[in-house]
């Protein structure tokens, strides 16, 4: 039988309104739930980093700046149009003057002005550079930090499965007669304790994904992943602490330069420019009996300011501070970095025994232990205790937690051993 038209709307109401209700729903995920925004390694995401980030991108106007301020520098005054009208409020005389005066200056202070500019050139460039380079690192550092945490959350599932498997070991045996319904339990437990540990490496992760948005320029609704294995450590083959290469040493010597040139520039600002001009002036007199009589006039004009009270003495002292402090900051920038260089070595040497000592000699040993004692406990051998399996696990997943963490740990030095040499 064919329905009645009324029956047949109300039939069909029911599925629009469920597609409605679902379109909004799918509606709401979408604006909610974070975009994946990419997989990135550890170069990568240092590559976007440079291209996205928007404070390197600020940091990059400062070049500019820098040569606005080069064009500006080392011009000339432009010359100056004089003019005079002098007439007589008592009679019909009047006197008139035109003239043109161009000021040069007496020292180089235009070529010490380009020099200046030229080394604040120099010296933005050097710090756009020494900002890249540590935006690198901190990206580096985050990416370690993110793969590390996730060896972590891996071998935390695997105690998280080695628990449970366990404990319905010990449920079977039990339900054999042969053991305690209590050792079940307690493996069930320890798997719920070490997702509860899941749960806070979720949330430091959470941190460490946080800090990663800025420094790769990405909104708060994409989500960030780096992806790939940190590699086995090795000792660098440069080890000398030759800080030539890092940008903010550069940068240092550049404003060092920039403050000798400044000395110079203070000194040749002791005399102020000169001017030289042509003038050219009309009058009009009355000389009686015969009259008003147009005189006219060229010569030409010359000011000195001499040096008598301002000798820009403040100035050149000034300047010349600030040559002793750039200095010295040279030289702190270079200690720096060479202790720098020195520490980060030691901390990838001592990274490294720990890792080739874990990986190969204890953790081998610790695993063939594991197997063995947890093998005779699932056969109920006799005098093979719960608590013997828990400690050989424990040892084990303790000598692993330590491969992962000195494995971190070289990385992340390696990661300031290569900052503190300026790659």
């Amino acid at each position: 039988a064919v329905p009645q038209l009324g029956r047949c709307g109300n039939f069909h109401l029911k599925p629009i309104h469920f597609m409605f209700r679902s379109l909004f729903a799918s509606l709401f995920l979408f604006l909610t739930v974070p975009i994946q925004a990419g997989r990135f390694t550890l170069e990568s995401a240092v590559q976007h980093a440079r291209s996205h980030n928007p404070d390197l991108a600020a940091a990059r106007f400062s070049i500019a700046e820098a040569q606005g301020r080069l064009l500006q520098s080392g011009r000339r005054a432009n010359p100056e149009l004089e003019s005079e009208l002098r007439p007589n409020v008592h009679g019909r005389e009047i006197s008139y003057g035109l003239g043109l005066m161009q000021k040069f200056p007496l020292t180089n202070r235009l070529r010490l002005e380009k020099a200046v500019s030229e080394a604040g050139v120099t010296l933005a460039e050097a710090e756009v550079r020494a900002a890249e380079l540590k935006l690198a690192t901190a990206v580096r550092t985050v990416g370690v930090k993110l793969l590390s945490l996730d060896g972590s959350k891996a071998l935390k599932e695997k105690m998280i499965a080695n628990s449970r498997e366990l404990a319905a070991s010990a449920a079977r045996i039990a339900a054999q007669a042969e053991g305690s319904g209590l050792e079940a339990t307690q493996f069930e437990l320890e798997a719920q304790q070490l997702a509860l540990d899941l749960l806070q490496l979720d949330a430091t992760r959470a941190a460490l994904v946080g800090e990663a948005r800025p420094l790769l320029g990405v909104s708060v609704t994409e989500s960030v992943e780096f992806t790939g294995t940190l590699p086995q450590p090795s000792v660098p083959g440069e080890t000398s602490a030759t800080v030539s290469h890092r940008a903010d040493y550069q940068a240092a010597l550049s404003r060092l330069e920039a403050a000798r040139q400044n000395v110079a520039l203070s000194k040749a600002r002791k005399w102020e420019d000169a001017g030289i001009g042509l003038a050219a002036s009309v009058d009009r007199t009355e000389d009686a009996p015969d009259g008003l009589q147009t005189d006219g006039f060229i010569g030409i004009k010359f000011s000195l300011p001499l040096p008598i009270w301002n000798k820009n003495e403040g100035k050149i002292k000034e300047a010349e501070a600030t040559v002793s402090r750039t200095e010295m900051e040279a030289e702190a920038v270079a200690a720096q970095a060479r202790a720098e260089v020195a520490a980060a070595l030691g901390e990838m040497k001592a990274a490294l025994r720990i890792v080739q000592e874990t990986n190969g000699k204890l953790l081998p040993k610790a695993r063939e232990i594991e197997e063995k004692i947890a093998a005779f406990y699932k056969q109920a051998q006799p005098g093979t205790q719960l608590t013997d399996v828990l400690r050989s696990r424990e040892k084990r997943l303790a000598i692993e937690q330590a491969s992962l963490d000195a494995l971190r740990t070289y990385h992340l030095a390696r990661i300031r051993f290569n900052a503190a040499l300026g790659h």
